[in-house]
This record gives C-alpha cells, sequence and structure tokens, in this order.
C-alpha cells in the first residue's frame, strides 16, 4: 500500500469511525427509552454486587491506550484496529436493537467519567447490555496482534475487565461470554471486506491499463 492509498484509507476509517460514533450516541438515547425484556441470571446469583467501578475504568483504559499507541506504530494495523472497532459498535447497536434487555435488577452503575461526558451526555446509561463493549474492545487486540506475548497480555486484560463487569453486576453474564466472539467477528469481517475491496481495486487498475 503506497503512502497516498494509506492517507486516503486513514482519513477515510477517521471518518466512518466519526459517522458510527455519532450514531452510536444516538442509538443510546433511543435504546435506553424503550421497553425491554429481563431474566434472572443464574451466574449473578451466586454473589453479591461490588462496586469495582475505578478498577474497570482503570483496566479499561490502561489496556485499550496501550494497544491503542502499539497499533499505531504500524499503518496497517491502525487501519484494521478503526476499521474492526467500527464494525464492531455496529454489530453492538444491531444486538442491542434485536436483543433489548433491562439490566440485572442488583447492578451498581458503572461510574466511568470518559462515557458520562460522551456518550452517556450525562445521563444514566443502563440499557446498553448485549454485549459488553467495554470487554469487547480489550478482546480485540488479542484477535489483532500475532505476537503470542500480547495476545496473552489482552487476554488477560479482557478477562480482568470482564470479571470486573460481573462482579458490579454492570452486564447480565451472557453479555460477557459473548464479547469476546463479537471481537473475533468483527475482526474477520474486517478482514474480508478489506480483501474484497483490495481485489476489486486490482482489477480495477488492471482494466484500465
Amino acid at each position: 500500500m503506497s503512502f497516498i492509498n494509506k492517507k486516503k484509507s486513514l482519513f477515510a476509517s477517521l471518518f466512518f469511525l466519526l459517522i458510527v460514533l455519532v450514531s452510536f450516541y444516538f442509538f443510546l438515547e433511543y435504546n435506553e427509552n424503550r421497553k425491554a425484556n429481563s431474566f434472572s441470571d443464574p451466574v449473578l446469583r451466586l454473589f453479591s454486587p461490588v462496586d469495582v467501578s475505578l478498577f474497570i475504568f482503570i483496566s479499561t483504559y490502561f489496556f485499550g491506550l496501550i494497544g491503542l499507541v502499539l497499533s499505531f506504530k504500524k499503518t496497517a494495523l491502525f487501519l484494521q484496529l478503526l476499521q474492526s472497532f467500527c464494525i464492531m459498535m455496529l454489530l453492538r447497536m444491531l444486538c442491542m436493537y434485536l436483543f433489548p434487555l433491562e439490566p440485572p435488577v442488583t447492578i451498581i452503575p458503572l461510574n466511568d467519567i470518559l462515557l458520562e461526558f460522551s456518550f452517556y451526555a450525562g445521563r444514566p446509561n443502563l440499557k446498553d447490555l448485549f454485549f459488553s463493549g467495554h470487554t469487547a474492545t480489550i478482546f480485540l487486540f488479542v484477535f489483532l496482534f500475532q505476537n503470542k506475548f500480547l495476545k496473552f497480555f489482552f487476554l488477560i486484560g479482557g478477562v480482568l475487565v470482564g470479571a470486573g463487569i460481573l462482579l458490579q453486576h454492570v452486564h447480565y453474564s451472557i453479555d460477557v461470554i459473548v464479547a469476546p466472539f463479537a471481537s473475533y467477528i468483527s475482526v474477520q469481517l474486517q478482514k474480508y471486506i478489506a480483501s474484497v475491496i483490495k481485489s476489486y481495486s486490482t482489477s480495477s487498475d488492471l482494466s484500465s491499463k
């Protein structure tokens, strides 16, 4: 990929990310105000909730920032991360739309300063459940990095974040269990879409010569 193509891909990916994030912002408002279903989670019934918001916040952004910095060193990997994250967010909106859930009755709302001043816009957001965005985001790095040490490092991070979320009853157990699979699907979809675009671009270049 030439420098010009990389630059175009980066701008396109950032623009796509902006559209997805704005869409997610309005979707959360819609999702929070509609009727949803609830159920008794057998896993959450095993223990009382504990407020570990600070642990979840530190863990999520610690591993997230490290992954972001490491991926930024390689343009192709950074583009893959941006595009996979966008797909993951779209997939999350689709899942929340198809499977609306009321929060667990024992939930201790997550105190995340960055979310409260961005997507949540100062309002309580408790229904952004299926699946866990915190957990899925960290697991993206597990499937994006090829280095075995980094894979294990982010695997530990994903498990810690997921465990903290369950401990606080922020999500149902199914939300956390599904999150890694959603991350894997997002990465694989990104690879497939990128290969299709590359193949189409190559064929177009050849036909124009």
